[in-house]
Formats: structure tokens, C-alpha cells, sequence
């Protein structure tokens, strides 16, 4: 047997926003800043004399988990072990007073060094392999691209898709990096619930589970 576990509901929306990217052009380092909502923090969550009209800027562990993981769901299986890819990635984990709805503003740096539209074309053709793409759960987009300027956000964009498309927006140059971009997950969705329906659905579908 095996266990099949959910990866952090944060880093859900990070890898999908890189696997494109990394599979294209090589993902070289990433700094990822994440406003997460209070549903991520569980019931009974946050107390409301610390949540609202406030931002706390300290997740014990995430910060850890985010960097450990996105390494690991982007890297490969070698001779049965996982082995995480080689790129950096600083992440800061704040908490905020939205409700559903994870929004993680990523600076990233790329081994080659493609033009904005060509990375923009990456994102928005991006789809999940056919044995996914064909799973009762799987979103017809993995990854839903916004061109607005003041897109995405959580109260319009993290149901879409039953709330299991990651929306991307604001994909614009970086002055340090090479491109930076605006990712939102719906946490209790993609990068929790829907995610373990995802993998049971999987499991099934490749004769894991019957």
C-alpha cells in the first residue's frame, strides 16, 4: 500500500502557476508573499480580535512547508524516491481578512529568459494530462489567465470552475526576476477538498482503488 497525502493548500496554487513555467523554461529561484484566508487556519481558526481589520504577518510552519513542497511537486521520482527540484524559493506567510480564497504574489526567475506574451501563452494553454483532464473533479482549465489589471480576486475568481481552476493575473516584468504574476487558489477547494476528491478520483481511474 501507499499514502497519498494533500500537498499545503498555499503551495497547491504556487505549483500550479510554475509547472507550466518550469516544464517550458526551467524555474531558476521564486519569492512568494501569500494573504490567506482565514478558512485555512481551521475551525475555530483565528480569533476575530486578532483577524479583523488586521493582517498577521507569521504562520507557524508555512513559510517551511511552502518552500519544502513546491520543490518536491515539481521534482521527479528517481529509483522509487522523490527527489525535489533544484530552484529557490523564499516564501512569506501572511494571514488576512478574507474568508475563502488564498492570493500569493510570486516573483520568479527563469533559466531561459522568454518574452512576457510567450509566458503568457504558456499559462493560458496550459492543460492537465489526459487521464486528469478526463477525472468527474478535473477543471477544463487547470489554470484560468485574467488580463485585467485588478485581477484576480478572491470574492469574484476563487469559485471558478467549482473552484478548482488556480486564476493568474497581472503577468508583467519583474526588475529583479523575470516575470512576476498574482496566482489565487481557492484553499478549501483546490488546495484541500476538491484536491483529495482529485487524487481519489485518480487512484481510481488508474486501478489503485477500485
Amino acid at each position: 500500500g501507499f499514502i497519498v497525502t494533500n500537498p499545503n493548500c498555499s503551495t497547491s496554487g504556487i505549483a500550479m502557476a510554475l509547472k507550466p513555467l518550469h516544464d517550458a523554461f526551467g524555474v531558476e529561484a521564486v519569492v512568494a508573499v501569500t494573504m490567506q484566508a482565514v478558512s485555512g487556519a481551521g475551525y475555530p481558526g483565528v480569533p476575530a480580535l486578532d483577524i479583523i481589520g488586521n493582517v498577521l504577518p507569521y504562520i507557524p510552519g508555512e513559510e517551511e512547508k511552502i518552500a519544502r513542497e513546491a520543490r518536491l511537486l515539481l521534482g521527479t521520482v528517481r529509483n522509487g524516491a522523490q527527489e525535489p527540484t533544484d530552484f529557490r524559493l523564499s516564501a512569506h506567510a501572511n494571514r488576512v481578512p478574507v474568508i475563502d480564497g488564498h492570493t500569493i504574489c510570486l516573483s520568479i526567475g527563469l533559466k531561459k529568459h522568454p518574452g512576457l506574451e510567450h509566458v503568457r501563452a504558456i499559462l493560458r494553454d496550459f492543460r492537465a494530462p489526459d487521464t486528469v483532464a478526463a477525472l468527474p473533479s478535473a477543471p477544463a482549465r487547470p489554470i484560468t489567465l485574467r488580463n485585467e489589471d485588478d485581477r484576480p480576486q478572491p470574492r469574484r475568481d476563487c469559485e471558478a470552475e467549482a473552484g478548482m481552476t488556480v486564476t493568474v493575473g497581472r503577468v508583467r516584468p519583474d526588475q529583479i526576476f523575470d516575470v512576476r504574476m498574482v496566482v489565487l487558489v481557492h484553499n478549501t477547494l483546490r488546495g484541500a477538498a476538491g484536491g483529495a476528491v482529485l487524487n481519489g478520483e485518480l487512484l481510481v481511474a488508474q486501478g489503485y482503488v477500485s
